[in-house]
């Protein structure tokens, strides 16, 4: 055999076999042809993580470190990367660190958890080589933060004489960080004690409260509020002190039998001549409501009932969803009996205003809406006077007036049935009705909104209800004690 031009090759025996063989084997499919200089090299195994785990894969409110544990498979390098954004601190290394076949490891910090529902927080432990990338994912599971609670208040002792006296304070807690004592009763004697908030990570508490004397013939109930509060919530524990009675001896009575001095009635409505004073034979009973703020008086009928406010200087808040409203009225408390009789201001919104607010005053009797009084402008600040009185057996008369400008308005007698039963003077969170009827939240208002020549023709009280406002479980508009015909009602909310 003659190659290359006629050059002779001299071929080895051995190679000469090896390589029909090779050829042979080829053609029938047993094995495969290595490769050659020059020729593209085999596909590389893709990157596998066979296994990811966090230890422990729970965790407390509180947090903790995990450490994680994976096995991976023809990877060149190994990223850990968070898959969930969480509110809380989560603390890892996000870099990329060399990695083969076999066992990777890394830690992650995770919490505090501060809010009350537990989170599921999502990793994934990314391999990578050059031809492939593959995510193998794991979990961790950080607990909620258990909510603040108020598990039992006192005071020792939990009643006092009326001369006074000092009370501690004990109360047992739970999941709170912090606790304030809160005076939710407004009274005509002095209450002192800490307002500041305290540490109380320990489960319990303790305070000191300096009470009284009490001035008056009636024996009074003071009421508080241990606050407990975590950064996901709060907890209001409640407990009261009973104050003894003044011996009536001992208290300077008051005048019944006059009105006291004010404006004088508009020509034709008729002065009132009972003034609600507390006295040794009127009960006063501490009421709460989401709406009412102020004081009412039980023990009619009641042929009539009058009463000065002051109209409050500003009034803020959400003018969509907030209001305000002073007003003088009878039967607003009558048990079982929809009838009431009133007039008074509101505080509307109106986002044209500058302050967000209108000042309107109205008069209303059930079941009827209330109607607009537009002859009498009422301005921040003024004074106004309520006048309600019986003209015949079925009907009545309403005046409003503004005692700064004099402006006055009557309307004609109107058919009412009720029986007068109560009298009241009430600072309200109205009422708004669309598709449905829904309480208002109270619009904060400053200054204290002052009652004053308070009276009603009939007999003389038989009980008096204070009423506080409580909003949200705090309350938002609070009544000082009655002085003879006068108290103020102060906004104490947010």
């Amino acid at each position: 055999m003659r190659l290359d031009h006629g050059r002779p090759v001299t071929l080895n025996s051995r190679a000469f076999g090896a390589s029909l063989a090779v050829v042979a084997a080829a053609l029938l499919g047993v094995v495969s042809v290595p490769s050659v200089a020059g020729a593209s090299a085999a596909p590389r195994s893709p990157a596998l993580v066979l296994s990811a785990r966090a230890a422990p894969a729970a965790i407390p409110a509180s947090g903790a470190t995990v450490v994680v544990a994976a096995d991976v498979a023809h990877a060149a390098s190994c990223q850990l990367e968070l898959l969930t954004p969480e509110p809380f601190p989560v603390v890892f290394s996000h870099n990329p660190k060399p990695c083969g076949s076999g066992p990777y490891s890394a830690r992650v910090t995770i919490g505090p958890n501060s809010g009350t529902a537990p989170a599921e927080v999502a990793f994934a432990l990314v391999a990578r080589n050059s031809a492939s990338a593959y995510p193998g994912r794991f979990y961790v599971r950080i607990a909620g933060l258990s909510p603040a609670a108020v598990l039992y208040a006192s005071a020792t002792p939990a009643a006092v004489p009326h001369s006074g006296a000092t009370v501690s304070v004990t109360g047992r807690l739970a999941h709170a960080t912090s606790c304030q004592l809160v005076l939710l009763s407004r009274q005509s004697f002095p209450v002192v004690y800490s307002r500041n908030p305290k540490a109380c990570s320990g489960g319990s508490y303790s305070a000191h409260v300096t009470i009284g004397p009490n001035p008056t013939a009636v024996a009074r109930t003071v009421a508080f509020e241990i606050v407990a509060r975590n950064v996901a919530s709060s907890f209001a524990g409640r407990f009261y002190v009973r104050m003894a009675a003044t011996p009536p001896s001992e208290v300077k009575p008051a005048s019944r039998t006059t009105v006291p001095s004010g404006a004088p009635p508009p020509p034709g409505v008729p002065p009132t001549t009972t003034v609600p004073v507390i006295a040794s034979s009127v009960p006063v009973s501490q009421q709460e409501s989401s709406n009412w703020s102020g004081w009412a008086s039980v023990g009619g009928p009641y042929s009539a009932a009058r009463g000065t406010f002051s109209v409050p200087s500003v009034v803020q808040g959400d003018a969509s969803l907030s209001q305000v409203a002073q007003w003088v009225g009878l039967d607003g408390l009558s048990p079982g009996d929809t009838a009431l009789i009133q007039a008074g201001v509101d505080e509307v919104p109106d986002p044209a205003s500058t302050t967000g607010f209108d000042i309107q005053p109205w008069w209303e009797i059930l079941p009827a809406q209330e109607t607009d009084i537009t002859s009498v402008n009422v301005n921040p600040g003024d004074k106004v006077t309520v006048t309600i009185w019986k003209v015949s057996s079925a009907s009545w008369e309403i005046n409003l007036t503004d005692d700064t400008n004099s402006e006055s308005f009557t309307t004609p007698p109107e058919p009412y049935s009720g029986k007068g039963s109560t009298a009241e003077w009430v600072v309200e969170a109205t009422t708004q009705c669309q598709q449905y009827c829904a309480t208002t939240q109270l619009a904060s208002y400053s200054p204290a909104i002052t009652f004053s020549s308070l009276g009603m023709t009939g007999p003389a009280a038989s009980s008096l209800d204070e009423i506080t406002m409580v909003q949200g479980d705090q309350p938002v508009s609070t009544p000082s004690d009655l002085s003879g015909a006068r108290f103020t009602v102060t906004y104490t909310g947010p």
